[in-house]
């Protein structure tokens, strides 16, 4: 029987994906608007549409019958579309409205925690206009001016004081197909990475990773160490964190990625999540580190089975990721 997964996307963070599905016996078809994506090359079959298009993609794969999975692992842009397309085929996996949402638009993310009563640092967000401008001058600065809808620190525009934040909404918003974008206090402390496998609304693993970004301007990562020194208190604090916001977003199984700040204070602040597997060789670290294939996990779970899940002692591993000017 052949078993077809749509992938969603062919950036270089999503090649891994290919290369394990096929050792797994799938078939892949990657769509990506562009036919040097470096994804093209390792899947099967390849779609040349936007993964903003779902009902294109829907109509040029119709009367499919091996479809089993639709996977969006390398950034949120094509979440929406997952959604869309896992309930118009039917398939196990659905991606609900709200968890979505809050993987696309940090502005939901943030009113979704302050809603749980987790831990917060005041944001607002809007359209860069006048409005945008008077509420984010009540913030504490330095503060940090994102697109909603932007991945991998796209956008991300340090603001020193209130007579910047024209000038950083201008910047910003470029990247922000929306056209919006969230201003938040910057938050000191130890960055961090957290890759979660959600299995019947409880927490079946997850893997917490230090993260080195560069100074201003840009905020890109460097480099992921896991796994991360957390106090026992706060593993299960985030344990309780996750559990809470998957309840409310409706999302009993799947992957999550997430941001957070380990704070001065030592409060956990969780930062964004997407509903997918993170990129930068999150999955090669965590299966290094923890004998845990989260891509076969993740896979397992878009098309309705069990997942195997079984982390030995951590082996201390560290992700580097190259640069340049």
């Amino acid at each position: 029987v052949v078993r077809t997964l749509v992938v969603l996307g062919g950036a270089d963070g999503s090649v891994s994906v290919y290369q394990r599905a096929r050792t797994l016996g799938y078939r892949t078809i990657c769509v990506d608007i562009r036919p040097t994506a470096p994804g093209v090359l390792h899947a099967d079959e390849f779609v040349q549409l936007s993964v903003r298009a779902p009902e294109r993609i829907a109509s040029t794969l119709a009367g499919r019958e091996d479809i089993v999975g639709v996977l969006c692992p390398a950034s949120d842009v094509g979440l929406p579309a997952l959604a869309w397309l896992t309930r118009h085929w039917n398939l196990p996996a659905l991606l609900p409205d709200l968890a979505m949402r809050a993987s696309v638009d940090k502005s939901v993310f943030r009113e979704l925690c302050a809603e749980l009563g987790l831990p917060g640092y005041r944001a607002v967000s809007g359209p860069p206009d006048d409005d945008l401008v008077k509420r984010a001058r009540e913030l504490r600065f330095p503060a940090l001016v994102k697109p909603v809808d932007s991945s991998g620190s796209r956008g991300v525009v340090a603001c020193a004081g209130p007579g910047s934040l024209r000038s950083a909404f201008a910047e910003s918003v470029a990247f922000s197909p929306e056209g919006k974008l969230v201003v938040e206090e910057y938050l000191t402390g130890a960055h961090l990475t957290v890759e979660v496998l959600m299995r019947r609304g409880r927490v079946a693993f997850h893997a917490v990773t230090e993260r080195t970004i560069t100074p201003p301007p840009y905020f890109v990562t460097t480099s992921h160490l896991v796994p991360a020194e957390l106090p026992s208190d706060v593993d299960v604090e985030l344990v309780r964190m996750l559990e809470a916001i998957c309840e409310r977003i409706e999302y009993p199984d799947g992957p999550l990625t997430l941001d957070a700040v380990l704070g001065r204070d030592g409060g956990l602040y969780l930062v964004e999540m997407g509903a997918r597997m993170g990129g930068n060789g999150l999955a090669e670290l965590v299966e290094s580190c923890y004998g845990v294939d989260i891509m076969a996990a993740t896979m397992a779970t878009a098309v309705g089975e069990e997942p195997v899940l079984a982390p030995r002692e951590p082996m201390p591993t560290m992700v580097q990721v190259f640069g340049a000017d």
